[in-house]
């Protein structure tokens, strides 16, 4: 089964760096979309801001990049066991040059 999502986005809001008991860097944000889609033969205009976490080495380098905008690549889970709504787990994120 294919669970892959590739966004341009902006980086909304970033929250506080933190770390797991095991010491991996963790960093929750919310990423910013916005464009124009084909729809039924249509344009639509698609917005939508989605929460997204970001692991690792990568969770320190965008801690301070608010505002910036994206790419990033990675997969849908829920948050948690209390909490079933999706967010994207980020596996690859880089500066979007346009």
């Amino acid at each position: 089964m294919n669970n892959l999502i590739r966004l341009t986005a902006r980086l909304a809001e970033i929250g506080t760096l933190r770390y797991t008991p095991a010491g991996i860097p963790v960093l929750d944000i919310v990423l910013k979309h916005e464009s124009w889609q084909e729809e039924n033969g249509q344009q639509c205009l698609v917005k939508f801001d989605m929460p997204a976490r970001i692991l690792g080495k990568q969770a320190e380098e965008w801690q301070y990049r608010q505002g910036m905008m994206v790419e990033a690549e990675g997969f849908l889970a829920q948050r948690s066991q209390r909490f079933p709504r999706p967010i994207l787990r980020i596996q690859n994120i880089k500066e979007y040059k346009g």
